[in-house]
């Protein structure tokens, strides 16, 4: 028998979220699992309506849903959905793995009474081979809810125990080439190094050089800048302050005195997580991104880790560097196929997606772009 209960967003932090470490420690997921990184989102986004769906077995934490009904931004027309309320590549429901298909849909009953008309559920980014996906898909079947289905790839580089002259030699002669050839020539104009903040303090510096250098790759290239908005750098901040210690990976390249390239990234169930890089276009022919993932695959060599996860999307630099591939769903359910919310998130947002994203970023690229130069113009 499974004691189920719901609480507010104070189950983040004393005894509970103790818990809530132990029963996702070691996890892939472990670091979007974490109690830090939904208080992260619950600060930094200001949401309110919280739900965390807990469940105890002989007074032993077995199982915990962080739900929030969030209200979506324009991309997803303003419509509320009950869902985890925090946004991570991997985000599996919260519970053992013995006990997954006895108590998830336990779990779920609670969460719809707790929120009542839920309207639209979103999970997303459940692992494909998570063993929480089918009974959810059968939960939502036996409910008659319609759903909807996105998969996104995954690819990673697992290092098999090998160290970094042996790894180097399962990849194509020219990616290796070309690899020591970039590094050598970087190397010619100052030595080369990987670093990683060893303070708060230093990092939360890092941070802001880092804002600065993402969003003018990015809108050199004609693309938003992310950090741009205010809210997208509220957002790292506070996860930078509160998974220090707990999974977070923040490392550069540096060449002498000068950082040039950065991942803000995570280390979790033994994989380094390739969160978001970014680099000085000044260096763009020593192609420093990859130089970058040369010298963290040297660490994961060193350090016994298992290798360099990419996570979520099928870039082609990803699928130059991978050995394997994963998959991750993300399952929209709605109380009926002619619902407003429902129908957008399953017809009308990948319909506009395909026909007019496109369009969408270039024109947001071009007004940040006058934004900025209204900025420098000013006295």
């Amino acid at each position: 028998m499974f004691e189920v209960t719901v609480h507010s967003e104070e189950a983040l932090s004393g005894t509970l979220a103790t818990e809530w470490e132990n029963l996702i420690r070691g996890s892939m997921a472990e670091v979007f699992s974490h109690p830090a990184w939904y208080n992260a989102y619950r600060v930094a986004e200001g949401i309110r309506e919280i739900g965390i769906v807990c469940a105890r077995q002989n007074g032993e934490l077995v199982g915990l849903l962080p739900l929030a009904r969030c209200r979506n931004d324009y991309r997803g027309l303003f419509f509320p959905v009950v869902a985890p309320f925090a946004r991570g590549d991997f985000q599996p429901p919260i519970i053992r793995p013995d006990l997954v298909a006895e108590l998830l849909p336990q779990l779920l009953d609670k969460a719809i009474q707790h929120f009542k008309h839920p309207g639209t559920i979103w999970w997303p980014f459940i692992p494909n081979d998570d063993p929480s996906l089918p009974v959810l898909r059968d939960y939502f079947l036996r409910r008659g809810m319609p759903t909807f289905e996105e998969t996104e790839v995954a690819p990673r580089l697992r290092v098999n125990g090998l160290s970094f002259a042996e790894l180097e030699k399962t990849w194509s002669s020219n990616h290796r080439i070309d690899v020591r050839r970039r590094r050598k020539r970087l190397a010619e104009t100052g030595a080369v190094s990987l670093w990683t903040p060893s303070t708060l303090e230093e990092a939360e510096a890092l941070l802001s050089e880092f804002f600065e250098v993402h969003d003018e790759k990015w809108l050199s290239q004609g693309y938003p800048g992310k950090f741009q908005s205010p809210r997208a750098r509220r957002l790292f901040t506070e996860c930078l302050r509160r998974m220090w210690g707990r999974g977070m990976y923040f490392t550069t390249v540096r060449c002498g005195d000068v950082h040039v390239s950065y991942h803000f990234g995570f280390l979790s169930g033994g994989w380094i997580q390739w969160y978001r890089p970014a680099y000085r276009s000044e260096y763009f022919g020593f192609s420093p991104g990859k130089i970058h993932v040369a010298l963290l695959l040297e660490e994961a060599c060193r350090n016994g880790w298992n290798g360099l996860d990419f996570l979520l999307g099928e870039e082609p630099y990803k699928q130059l560097w991978s050995n394997e591939t994963g998959r991750a769903v993300s399952i929209w359910a709605g109380s009926s196929s002619r619902a407003p919310s429902f129908w957008w998130f399953s017809k009308g947002k990948p319909y506009f997606r395909r026909r007019f994203v496109g369009s969408l970023f270039k024109a947001k690229a071009w007004y940040q772009n006058l934004l900025r130069r209204g900025m420098e113009t000013k006295p």
